[in-house]
Formats: structure tokens, C-alpha cells, sequence
């Protein structure tokens, strides 16, 4: 796992385009410690930063053809076998590593190699012959890609801070992607929330000839592959447990050590049981665990260690860690959060790194292919009480919902719960299906721009935009796959593996490896009936039955919750604001980045001071940390870090005349 960066030269020149292209790659020395490289043309410019993990001797980048110069980060799991069948095509390699692969592919099938990568990939290919650049990235959005367009010139990049060491730009917050990033929890496709700067799409890639307009193509959509032939539950059980386990083993392969993240949940509890289970040697398990018992899941974590017998180690978060390290957090994930969760995750990828293991497998990606997440029950209660709305009955499920929160379950209640999800019964089944709920939780984000940008909440605009990233089929899936289908394409991509997977681990030069998201897996859970994934209510249903004897019963039986840390309770202290926190609420630097409006903030805050923060619900914990992450981030994109290469690690320095 690397970093990557360049720019298609615009009337530069070699001193010019060399210091810059460094000074890009200096700003991603996170993902890369063990060494970097450039490459310079009259017309292409490219750096790397590189994290040794497969051919540790001779897999240094930008690695360069006859014709092509590569820059990638990522890793490409069935290498192995790529590498097999293009030297029975009369391919031949100098290294073993995966970067050449990729590279050969490239040179022997153009575009098309992309959809035989079996991996979590940004590349920057560059055709010395025909001049043009060709940027991909992996059909999930796994790996990080950015562009950005400024004058006249195109710059790509791992993460947007390469962007700030441009001479002349700064990074400019965009309000109105910035409300749409409120409301999704992610920017639509391309979209960021900063002006001129747009992410490479998962399973897209992108061609750009200096001068021109770029080129965008897709060759890879979720459910565009034909659909198997149907399987019983049993038979569906045992398909299952033979591609995650080869998802695992593929996922294994590295000349470093691999570990595991264990959360005590079902998912990374079947990850680091398959790791257990691929190899005979004892390895490493990671897991957070809080102070606050609320968060803490530390006997389940405990129970599954001692299961498997592996060499464990907890990283424990106190309300204090989360306030100290949440700004730092923020310089990685680069834009607003709407929760504290990626934190603890930037302090555990942090014990990670200095207990020598730059490799973890995690348990992302379950939620959204075996239908885990809340919006899946939901969607289904208001399908079937659709069906007979004067029905009694019907609403009663309501209580079934959450049987862990009471609130669900007190009949006091009841009439409250009723009303609200009676407001979607009209309005669930349309191409936003289970992000209604979301964006109408969300909408109140609008009362806390500064009033100047005129923001308000159009929901046909982003049913627009929406409408503009479904594919033709979409109508002809049912609702549950096509809400698979979108939060693939919202939490998924831009959010839980930004915020929570990539940047959390790379800010100390972790690579995450992320089994559930291999093709294979999701195609496979895509086409299955619904009730194989979501059993009345029971989520995630073929994952515990198929698991169920090999996995403690704690575990596998116990009610869902989703991983989080203290919000707001982590910035008070004595009915107070901590000193970070007050001053980035503070009147002064909310009218310096002009984002937010000062009164409603200040109002909003006043509901705290001076009070109990024990017991606040998950909307004011939401916009809490949305105002305070998102004052971090302008921070950041108007004092970037100053970094420098180490001149001792340069690996490659290419100058093609």
C-alpha cells in the first residue's frame, strides 16, 4: 500500500515540476515510509510513496516500460495467478511483485485489465507514446483517487492535501456539496467538498490528454453481472463459506506479517476465525476497547480471543483520547465526520504500527452486502404495512425493530413511532429507498449553514443527482438490493472506508484488507433472495447460520449494535467545553471560515452548557461533531502541514528527456 501523485505538465519545466511533484509526495509520507520515487517527462510528472508489503527488494515505483510508467497504490490479490497466465502469453518479469503485474496487464490488454484485478487499487498509468494519462481506481473505491482541475492543469492525487503545496490554490469548501455531504454522510459520484477537486469513482477509469476534456469509463457496476442460477439456502450456505474463506487466503498473501482487527462483533469475528483457519501460525488480533461501558465490547472481544488463541492486543479509549487526537484524525479524513468512531480506529492503526504489522484484514463491507444495517429492517416494515395501510397489525412490528433500545418497545412510545414512520409510507419506494429515512434525519444540517449561502433542503435536486448513478436495471431489483446498491455507493465508499478504513489506518501506515468486499463476495450476496440475508428481521442471517457452529454462540446470538465512541460527552468537562473544542465553536473562528452560521451554533451549544451530557440523543451528537469536524477540516485546508523527504529513502528517480 502507497501513495500516489502527478500532474500533466503545462508550460513547465524540469526544476519547476520536480520540486513540485516532491513536495506532493512529501505530504503523503504516512502512506509510504519505506521510500519514494519520481518520474519526469517534458509532459508528465509522477511520485510515489512507498509501503513494502510484496517484493520488499524490487518492487520499487514509479516503475516504468517501453511505453507505460506506472504509479499505484493498492495491492492485487490473485497477482499469482495473473502473473501465471500472461507468461503463457510470452510476458516476461524482472520482479515479483504485484506492481509489475499490473503493469504488464496493462501493456498487453489496454483497459480491459482492470476488470480481471481481483484488489484495492489507485493507479496513474502514463503513455509515453500517445501522450495521455489513464487514472483507475478499484471497483469499490476501496483506495483513495482525486483530481484536480486548476488552471489548465490536471493534478491526481492519494489524498487532497498533495493538492495544497500548488502554488497559488487552496482548498475551498464547496457549501452546497458540503449540506449534500451532511445529508448522505457522502458527495454524490465524483462529487467533494471542496471546490475543483472531484474523487475518481470506484470502478471507473478515466483518460486525459493535456489540453483536452477528460474521458470517463466504467468497467464495473454492482449487479451488472448475470445472475446464477438459483441455490437452495443449503447450497447457498456452502458457496458462501468457500468464496469468503478464498477471499481470506487471497487477502493473506504478503512477505510481512498480517493481523486482524477484532471488534467482538459477528464480522470480524468470522474474518480472524477464516485467518485462524488459512494459516498454522499464531497471529495478531487488534481491538479498541472504552472506558465508557456504554461503547465497550471488550468481554466479547476477550471471549473470541481466548477461542482462537491469538496474540491480542486493546487499545483503550477515554473520553480525553477522543478530544486530544480528534483533530489529527480530521487532518486524515479530510473532510467532516458525523461521529467520533474514526478516532479510536486512528489510535488502534497507531498500536498497530508499533507492534511492527503493517497488514490487518477487517470486517468491513457485511453490513451493506448481507443487509446488517438498520435501513434494510426499516425498508422492509414500511414495504410490507404499505400493503395494507388501515392494518393494526402491521405497525406493531415497529416494536420488533430495535428490541435493545426500550424506547422501541415501551408502549408510551408507541404512538410517537407510529406517526414518524407513517411519513414514509408514501415516499420509501423511489430511487432513494432506504436513504429516505437518512436525509430526512439529516435535513435539519440546513439550519446551520451561514445564512449568506441561502441553503436549503431540495429534495427532488438530490433525487436528481441520485437518479444520475443508477444503473438501467435498477428498477427491476427489488427494494432491499437496491438500497444494497446505495449504501454501497454513500456510507460505503466515501464515508466508513475514508473515514473509518483508508485514512485511518494509512495515517500510520496500515494497510486494511477487507475480505466481505471482494467481487466475488458481493456479486454473490447481490443475487441471492433477501431472505437468505434479512430472515424477517434477523440480519445478516446466511453470515450466522453459515457460521454458526464455528463461531461462540455469545457472539453469533448477540443483538446488533454498530460500532461508536463518546461524542459530545468526549468535549465537555464539567458542563463545560474543552479548550480545543470552545475554540472552534467560538464566535471568532466560525466567522473566520464562514461556513456556519455563529447564532445557531451558539444556541445549539447553550442546550449543554453548564448541564449533564450523559444522555443526548444521536441528532445533537451528529451535529456536534459535523460543526466541530468540519471547523477542523477548513483548519487544515488553510494550515497544511510543512513536510519533506528524507533524500536517504529515495528509491527511483526516472528523467525521461
Amino acid at each position: 500500500m502507497c501513495g500516489i501523485a502527478g500532474f500533466l505538465i503545462n508550460n513547465s519545466n524540469y526544476a519547476i515540476a520536480g520540486e513540485l511533484i516532491e513536495a506532493m509526495s512529501s505530504t503523503l509520507s504516512h502512506r509510504g515510509p519505506d521510500g519514494w520515487g519520481t518520474y519526469l517527462s517534458p509532459e508528465m510528472a509522477i511520485g510515489h510513496r512507498r509501503l513494502s508489503i510484496v517484493d520488499l527488494a524490487a518492487g520499487m515505483q514509479p516503475m516504468m516500460t517501453d511505453r507505460y510508467v506506472i504509479g499505484y497504490n493498492g495491492e492485487i490479490f490473485n497477482y499469482i495467478e495473473l502473473r501465471r497466465e500472461l507468461e503463457q502469453k510470452g510476458v516476461s518479469f524482472r520482479t515479483h511483485c504485484d506492481t509489475e503485474v499490473v503493469l504488464k496487464a496493462f501493456e498487453l490488454y489496454g483497459s480491459d485489465a482492470f476488470a480481471g484485478f481481483n484488489g484495492q487499487f489507485a493507479i496513474i498509468i502514463w503513455d509515453r507514446l500517445e501522450k495521455k494519462v489513464v487514472v483507475a481506481r478499484d471497483r469499490y473505491g476501496v483506495r483513495p483517487l482525486y483530481v484536480l482541475d486548476f488552471k489548465g492543469s490536471y493534478y491526481f492525487a492519494s489524498e487532497m492535501k498533495a493538492f495544497d503545496v500548488i502554488q497559488g490554490f487552496q482548498r475551498t469548501t464547496d457549501i452546497t456539496n458540503l449540506f449534500q455531504h451532511g445529508l448522505l454522510w457522502n458527495t454524490v459520484d465524483d462529487a467533494t467538498v471542496y471546490k475543483n477537486i472531484r474523487s475518481v469513482p470506484g470502478g471507473t477509469y478515466e483518460i486525459y490528454h493535456p489540453g483536452r476534456q477528460p474521458r470517463k469509463y466504467r468497467y464495473y457496476e454492482i449487479g451488472e453481472s448475470p445472475s446464477p442460477p438459483p441455490v437452495s439456502f443449503e447450497e447457498a450456505k456452502e458457496q458462501f463459506s468457500d468464496v469468503l474463506l478464498d477471499a481470506v487466503k487471497l487477502r493473506l498473501r504478503s512477505d510481512v506479517p498480517v493481523a486482524a482487527y477484532l471488534s467482538g462483533g459477528i464480522d470480524s469475528s468470522v474474518i480472524s476465525y477464516l485467518v485462524a483457519k488459512s494459516t498454522k501460525k499464531r497471529f495478531k488480533t487488534f481491538s479498541v476497547g472504552f472506558e465508557d461501558r456504554e461503547f465497550d465490547e471488550t468481554s466479547y472481544q476477550d471471549e473470541m480471543v481466548n477461542y482462537l488463541g491469538t496474540e491480542h492486543y486493546s487499545q483503550q479509549i477515554t473520553y480525553e483520547s477522543v478530544e486530544s487526537n480528534l483533530l489529527d484524525a480530521v487532518y486524515h479524513t479530510e473532510r467532516p465526520i458525523f461521529r467520533t468512531a474514526p478516532v479510536p480506529l486512528f489510535l488502534l492503526s497507531k498500536k498497530v504500527h508499533n507492534n511492527d504489522i503493517k497488514v490487518v484484514l477487517t470486517g468491513e463491507g457485511a453490513d451493506e452486502i448481507l443487509f446488517g444495517y438498520d435501513s434494510f429492517k426499516e425498508l422492509k416494515l414500511l414495504d410490507f404495512w404499505s400493503k395494507n395501510i388501515s392494518s393494526t397489525c402491521r405497525p406493531q412490528l415497529i416494536k420488533k425493530l430495535y428490541p435493545h433500545l426500550q424506547h422501541y418497545s415501551d408502549p408510551r412510545q408507541f404512538g410517537m413511532m407510529k406517526m414518524y414512520y407513517e411519513g414514509f409510507l408514501s415516499e420509501y419506494d423511489n430511487e432513494l429507498t432506504g436513504l429516505n429515512i437518512r436525509i430526512h434525519n439529516n435535513k435539519i444540517l440546513a439550519n446551520l449553514f451561514n445564512k449568506d449561502f441561502s441553503i436549503a433542503f431540495d429534495k427532488e435536486a438530490l433525487r436528481e443527482n441520485i437518479r444520475a448513478i443508477l444503473p438501467d436495471n435498477f428498477s427491476s431489483w427489488s427494494i432491499l438490493q437496491q438500497n444494497h446498491f446505495l449504501e454501497m455507493k454513500s456510507l460505503l465508499s466515501g464515508y466508513l472506508l475514508s473515514s473509518q478504513g483508508d485514512r485511518m489506518s494509512m495515517a500510520h501506515s496500515v494497510e486494511g484488507r477487507y475480505p466481505f468486499l471482494d467481487h466475488r463476495v458481493v456479486e454473490q450476496m447481490f443475487h441471492l433472495p433477501d431472505s437468505y440475508k434479512l430472515k424477517v428481521f434477523s440480519q445478516k442471517y446466511l453470515l450466522t447460520e453459515t457460521f454458526k457452529d464455528v463461531i461462540p454462540a455469545s457472539i453469533i446470538h448477540r443483538p446488533k449494535r454498530p460500532y461508536m465512541a463518546p461524542d459530545l460527552k468526549s468535549f465537555f468537562r464539567d458542563g463545560k467545553l474543552t479548550d480545543q473544542a470552545a475554540h472552534f465553536f467560538s464566535d471568532e473562528i466560525i466567522d473566520r471560515y464562514g461556513i456556519f452560521d455563529k447564532k445557531y451554533v451558539g444556541r445549539f451549544l447553550n442546550k449543554f452548557t453548564n448541564k449533564t451530557v450523559e444522555n443526548i440523543g444521536y441528532r445533537d451528537n451528529m451535529i456536534a461533531t459535523f460543526v466541530l469536524s468540519a471547523q477542523m477540516a477548513a483548519y487544515w485546508a488553510e494550515n497544511p502541514r510543512k513536510t519533506t523527504l528524507s533524500k536517504q529513502l529515495k528509491e527511483v528517480e526516472i528523467i525521461d528527456n
